[in-house]
């Protein structure tokens, strides 16, 4: 392919011939990876929507991928993502054929793959896509102008976009974006919650279904209502949030503790979030919403028994996980199958989260920091 300008120049070149430029991503899979791409992707929106300005044009981002991970943009100010396309093929697969037939008459100026999806990476080749960058992993690397290695590195999954980043914006910084309704839509959701008996209240979310069956709080009914009626004996009201895969769970969860607001499987991913963003405090297990929560700049306690927190912590700047540790160290240890014994997370108690999450909320109100401080340096003094 011969020495290939940066990005940013590449855009300057091409740009004029569009009018109506369109940059397609398409994101991961699952929810907790789209999050993780977020940082980059504010950041090739800054310094790209700059150089579509420059030349009076606007740029028209359309974020494509899987229900669980571009459901976030569903509801999203079209200023941040104009249009969200749910792939609907075969097992949820995306249809090449579809997207050769729309971008050849409308072909977008660029198409970032943040997937190892062969199919659309052999489509943006197929309709010869101005810029192309994606995944180099799966040995399309020939498809791209702009490849980049991802899996099995050392670092944070987050951080595995700086390259990319670099190449197309001269950048390699990488910036946190708080995740609010402002830009990802999902209003609807206090509607719901006020619906479910709320009436403008502090309340935490509690996000407990995963698909991974090793990552859940066992035993989940003693764990989660345990917490619940600490948080109202604390005068906080309670919502439980998951997906549609989660219901039962929530009913029994809701049902053990009286008083409390069961949104699970009633909401969009774009709701949830909201929700999350007017939160006292989240907790979760390591699932999407863990990420989401976090992303809202919300204090967010994340219940973690075998992830690798270094690779995969949820990113925010009130955001923590806590795990048990690895050995019974009680006089009384929580007794459970074989299947339910395989991480860390059934030694982590209701009390304990909830010393943690309130931790994080006074950190987040800055008091935490002023106790700290002499008495003469002292805001109040």
């Amino acid at each position: 392919m011969g020495k290939v300008k940066p990005g940013q120049e590449r855009l300057l070149e091409v740009i004029p011939a569009f009018d109506q430029p369109e940059v397609w991503v398409r994101f991961p899979r699952q929810l907790g990876d789209v999050i993780f791409s977020i940082p980059f992707l504010y950041g090739l929106q800054r310094s790209w929507n700059a150089i579509a300005e420059s030349q009076n044009k606007r740029i028209r981002w359309v974020a494509v991928g899987h229900a669980i991970g571009a459901a976030i943009f569903s509801e999203a100010h079209p200023d941040f993502i104009a249009e969200s396309v749910i792939e609907a093929g075969k097992d949820q697969k995306p249809d090449p054929w579809a997207l050769i037939r729309r971008w050849r008459k409308r072909p977008p100026v660029a198409f970032i793959n943040l997937s190892q999806s062969a199919r659309l990476a052999f489509a943006a080749w197929s309709a010869r896509v101005p810029i192309r960058a994606g995944i180099a992993d799966n040995n399309l690397s020939l498809l791209y102008h702009y490849p980049f290695i991802y899996r099995d590195l050392p670092i944070h999954l987050v951080r595995r976009y700086e390259p990319l980043l670099e190449q197309l914006t001269g950048s390699a910084r990488l910036e946190w974006m708080p995740m609010l309704p402002e830009r990802l839509g999902g209003e609807g959701g206090f509607a719901k919650l006020r619906t479910a008996g709320w009436q403008g209240g502090p309340f935490v979310t509690l996000s407990f279904g995963t698909r991974g069956f090793n990552k859940r709080w066992f035993p989940e009914i003693q764990q989660w209502s345990g917490f619940a009626r600490i948080a109202i004996e604390h005068g906080l009201g309670v919502v439980w949030l998951g997906g549609p895969d989660e219901i039962e769970l929530g009913n029994r969860l809701a049902k053990e503790v009286p008083g409390t607001w069961n949104l699970t499987g009633q909401t969009t991913m774009p709701e949830a979030c909201a929700i999350q963003s007017k939160a006292w405090g989240n907790v979760a297990v390591d699932t999407g919403l863990a990420h989401t929560a976090a992303g809202t700049g919300r204090p967010t306690l994340t219940v973690n028994g075998v992830s690798p927190e270094q690779l995969i912590n949820p990113l925010g700047p009130f955001a923590l996980s806590v795990r048990g540790p690895c050995i019974d160290v009680s006089d009384a240890p929580t007794l459970l199958s074989p299947e339910e014994n395989q991480g860390t997370a059934h030694r982590v108690y209701p009390m304990r989260v909830w010393n943690l999450l309130q931790g994080l909320v006074m950190e987040s109100e800055g008091r935490l920091l002023n106790a700290a401080l002499p008495m003469g340096a002292r805001e109040d003094s």
